[in-house]
């Protein structure tokens, strides 16, 4: 497949490796089941009905989650619907007089130790009579994507936040994981996105939220100052922090801040970036001051969704553009190492 080079350390496939361009059905959030092999199977998110625009505030899309296939990981298609064992009684359980369900969302999947396949996403719920959203981390596990039951959710709305979704898996230290999330909350009648730290003692039950480690409203940069959300930690062996061994790599996806044009709300660029994350505690000591990349047929929105190590200098990151279709981009780590600061 045809590239074309966008920096010194990221080359675009030209042709969207998930639908299409003029998204004739929309298609986003690929996750890879890395332990597939021929073909490789992963999970995706499609739009059953939508109203608005996603570059406007105010739309909604309802979705579902779908198996997909690939032969060599740069063209995808459809399977089926996923289907997991008792995620209506979950759904019916969490649903709420001021409440409507608008679809399942954002799947990521882990394998663990034992050849268990977690899966997470979101589940999704519009508020009736008011802003926004209430958002779950759902999960299911089984042995294989088809064969998936439903859990009671990682994560629940609670207090002041609106919800969880976007699970980012970290190392397994002492017997836990401190893991990173996107949390939503309400700022000044205003909706925003942080990136959450949540301790993970067993991979299918509860987690514990611990406190944001990466505040939109604390940023220097405008690439991620209006919302942040959690991607992938890049393994060790890709890339690594030559002045901390503590510290790892991770991509996350920011958006600048809305701007008010003749009296509406207007919605502006959400795109990947990086960041160093300590496991051990949870901390992100350091944003990029620019983002990564851009897709040149994005209106506002490149969003990564998963990363995939080819060998121990190339992978692709897969990103969904305008919540529409997904691309992939051949990252190269030598070139990517040199964007990673020497000291903080």
């Amino acid at each position: 497949m045809s590239l074309r080079k966008l920096s010194d350390a990221v080359s675009m496939y030209i042709e969207p490796v998930f639908g299409t361009v003029k998204a004739e059905q929309r298609v986003m959030a690929l996750s890879v089941d890395r332990e597939s092999k021929s073909p490789i199977f992963g999970l995706a998110r499609e739009i059953t009905k939508s109203k608005g625009s996603v570059d406007v505030p105010g739309f909604v899309d309802e979705s579902k989650l779908i198996i997909v296939e690939s032969g060599d990981g740069l063209k995808w298609k459809k399977v089926k619907d996923l289907e997991i064992k008792g995620i209506d009684e979950v759904i019916k359980r969490l649903s709420g007089d001021d409440l409507y369900f608008i679809g399942l969302e954002d799947p990521d999947i882990w394998t663990d130790e034992k050849g268990i396949k977690h899966v997470y996403f979101t589940i999704a719920f519009k508020y009736k009579e008011k802003v926004g959203y209430a958002v779950c981390l759902g999960h299911a596990q089984g042995k294989k994507l088809d064969e998936l039951e439903a859990t009671e959710p990682v994560l629940s709305p609670t207090g002041e936040f609106r919800g969880f979704k976007e699970a980012c898996i970290s190392p397994e230290i002492d017997g836990k994981r401190i893991n990173l999330t996107e949390m939503g909350m309400i700022d000044n009648n205003r909706e925003i996105s942080v990136i959450a730290a949540v301790k993970a003692e067993n991979l299918g039950t509860k987690w514990e939220y611990l406190r944001i480690v990466a505040d939109p409203r604390k940023m220097k940069s405008l690439w991620c100052k209006g919302h942040l959300s959690p991607c992938r930690i890049f393994p060790r062996e890709f890339l690594n922090v030559d002045f901390n061994d503590d510290l790892l790599v991770g991509i996350v996806n920011g958006r600048e801040p809305e701007k008010i044009i003749n009296g509406k709300k207007v919605y502006r660029k959400f795109r990947p970036g990086l960041i160093l994350f300590n496991p051990k505690t949870g901390e992100v000591p350091w944003v990029a001051s620019e983002c990564l990349l851009e897709d040149p047929d994005a209106r506002t929105i490149t969003f990564a969704s998963d990363f995939v190590q080819v060998n121990n200098n190339e992978g692709i990151l897969y990103a969904h553009v305008n919540d529409s279709f997904v691309r992939a981009y051949k990252i190269d780590a030598k070139e990517l190492q040199k964007l990673i600061p020497e000291k903080i």
